[in-house]
């Protein structure tokens, strides 16, 4: 497979997977798998494959089955399995486009592919909207469903909704103690500040989750004091975006000084300082209007709306990268999160059954977004993510942006 330039992409790819590409051919390969998404894909085939040869173990391990296929006697019993081994060749080609076993796509299977996704996203919509309803319903009192006034001491969410949210949530963080789903290591002969960088990442991630069990379970305490959070659950509820702010600033900024450049992270700690103002102001804007000061109101709720809904907003948008490879069917509720959050300060103006459906979709989307976040650590797409940045891959940009 040539491509336009006249050089040869297999054997860039090769050569890159054995790393010995030359500056040139390697900034090459980059700019042209920069306009090819079919090749940017079988560059991060290439790059697993490259970090995977940087282990000794595993450079030994590649070598002595190499080996083992030389040392094969041409037997009978042997002629199958080495029919078989030579076929790959054949059907790497064809998966590349390059070989006779390519089938081109046809017309209809064009047209038919859009056609199902539409009616199976619909459908699987209406079924999740049915399920909610049916959920959510049983929770609501019987005040709600008549139409009657709830009391001042009767909260529209039921306390086991808040106590459900807590035990999900601290299910969620002790498993990310766990070997299970074990977030992929990085080097750190080969990439330190990428390996840094990572630990930040999962500490920042897991500070999120501790804030967001410490609301649940101060709203599950709380239930029963009366209709509406107090200024305690208002300053938790922004606590719980700083994290947030903190992954994605270490994902879009330099966070880590090394011996050279001890004021490499600089821009990182005035943006994480700046966040840190911001979200003071908000809780104490939120906490005034809670308590009716200074003329505010409740309007001091569609800040802290607006600073928790950018937290996911930014992080979520870090996410829509070619290095995370994360599909945008999957991105699409976590945007829907942070919209949620950002219309907080009408949440207790909705009729009691919509709070109990609103909760229910956030505890959704919450789950989604740990999905997310735990496939990304987990299958390698942040490690190489960070790792094409130390590198300097990500674009052509050297200076860190204000």
């Amino acid at each position: 497979m040539n491509q336009p330039g006249g050089f040869d992409v297999e054997a860039l790819l090769l050569g890159y997977s054995a790393g010995e590409l030359t500056a040139p051919e390697e900034r090459a390969l980059f700019e042209a798998a920069a306009q090819d998404q079919d090749l940017f894909d079988q560059l991060m085939e290439a790059e697993a494959v490259r970090h995977a040869l940087s282990f000794p173990e595993e450079r030994h391990r590649a070598g002595a089955v190499l080996r083992a296929w030389e040392q094969q006697s041409p037997s009978v019993e042997a002629v199958e399995p080495r029919r078989e081994w030579t076929r790959a060749p054949e059907m790497e080609s064809a998966r590349l486009g390059t070989g006779a076993y390519h089938r081109p796509r046809t017309l209809w299977m064009d047209l038919l592919r859009p056609v199902i996704s539409t009616v199976t996203t619909t459908l699987t919509l209406r079924l999740c909207y049915a399920v909610l309803t049916v959920i959510g319903s049983s929770f609501v009192l019987p005040h709600a469903q008549t139409g009657e006034s709830s009391g001042l001491g009767v909260p529209p969410v039921p306390s086991i909704l808040h106590l459900v949210h807590a035990c999900i949530a601290a299910l969620l963080l002790a498993i990310q103690f766990t070997p299970f789903l074990r977030p992929q290591d990085i080097a750190e002969h080969d990439h330190p500040i990428a390996r840094k960088c990572l630990a930040q990442f999962i500490a920042g991630w897991r500070w999120a989750w501790v804030t967001w069990l410490m609301l649940y379970c101060w709203l599950w305490a709380n239930s029963n004091s009366g209709g509406r959070p107090d200024v305690i659950a208002d300053i938790l509820n922004c606590l719980t975006s700083f994290p947030l702010f903190w992954c994605f600033f270490v994902l879009d900024k330099p966070s880590v000084a090394v011996p050279g450049d001890p004021e490499r992270n600089a821009s990182f700690r005035r943006a994480i300082g700046t966040v840190w103002g911001i979200g003071a102001g908000v809780a104490l804007l939120a906490v005034a209007g809670r308590l009716h000061l200074w003329g505010l109101n409740e309007f001091g709720l569609v800040f802290m709306g607006i600073y928790d809904g950018l937290a996911i907003a930014f992080l979520v948008g870090r996410f829509d990268s070619h290095w995370m490879k994360v599909p945008r069917w999957m991105l699409a509720p976590l945007y829907g999160y942070a919209l949620i959050q950002m219309i907080y300060v009408f949440f207790f103006q909705l009729p009691p059954a919509w709070q109990i459906y609103t909760y229910l979709v956030a505890l959704l989307f919450k789950v989604c977004l740990f999905l997310v976040v735990t496939h990304l650590l987990h299958a390698g797409n942040l490690r190489r993510y960070l790792e094409a940045a130390e590198d300097g891959k990500l674009g052509p940009q050297t200076e860190p942006r204000p």
